[in-house]
Formats: structure tokens, sequence, C-alpha cells
């Protein structure tokens, strides 16, 4: 009961960094889609987005990797 409830919880942990990750995703295309569009004011864009998917990506490896390693014998 107890290992099918650790099961559960990591596929939910990797469903919502998916998640996270389709929507930084979106995110991203929008930033670079502006890029394309001449806009008046500041022309600086924000990194944070990148940051964010790359914090999803490590957060998936995290939850797929560390278990692994982590086995009770």
């Amino acid at each position: 009961m107890k290992n099918r409830r650790v099961w559960i919880i990591r596929i939910v942990a990797i469903v919502l960094a998916a998640l996270m990750i389709l929507s930084i995703g979106a995110v991203l295309l929008q930033t670079f889609a502006l890029d394309a569009v001449p806009v008046t004011g500041d022309s600086a864009h924000s990194k944070l987005p990148i940051f964010i998917l790359i914090g999803a990506v490590a957060l998936i490896a995290v939850c797929v990797v560390v278990p692994t390693f982590i086995k009770k014998k």
C-alpha cells in the first residue's frame, strides 16, 4: 500500500512538471513571437521563462533519476 502511494505521488509530480514545461513553452513561443512584431517602448525581454523551463526539466530528471539511486533493498 505504501509503495503504491509513493508511485502515485511520483506520477502526479511528473505530470505537473510536464504541464509546467508545456505552459513555459507556450510563454516562450509568445516571447519569441514578440521579436517578430515591432514594438514601441523597451525591447528588453525577460529570460525568466527560460530559467523556469530549465527548472521544470531538472524537476522531471530528479523525479525519475533520484528514486533509482535511493532504492531500499
